[in-house]
């Protein structure tokens, strides 16, 4: 009888040993899956980044348009003051000349 209690307590030693990999297995795989997700996430992160980067590298772009259009504007209002053209302003100005 006593060697029947020693292999029952054996086996349950052993299913427990067998739950103990598994569970320690089932540890070392969420390790990776968050692994892949602080990967994930970083990537994300660099992505983002350079998006941030070409945004502002277009604003850049847009102002120094911008600049190049009110600075054309200004030269010319200039250009019309030097040679005696007037500069009318709104459709309500021309109506009142004609």
């Amino acid at each position: 009888m006593q060697l029947e209690f020693d292999s029952v307590s054996f086996y349950q030693v052993e299913e427990e040993d067998d739950h103990s990999d598994l569970a320690l297995e089932a540890a070392k795989m969420k390790h990776k899956v968050c692994q892949a997700q602080k990967a994930l996430a970083d990537c994300i992160l660099e992505h983002h980044m350079v998006l941030l980067d070409l945004y502002r590298h277009r604003v850049e772009a847009a102002n120094t348009h911008l600049l190049t259009a009110n600075l054309n504007v200004g030269r010319m209002h200039v250009e019309r003051e030097k040679i005696g053209i007037a500069t009318f302003v709104g459709s309500s100005s021309l109506g009142g000349a004609a």
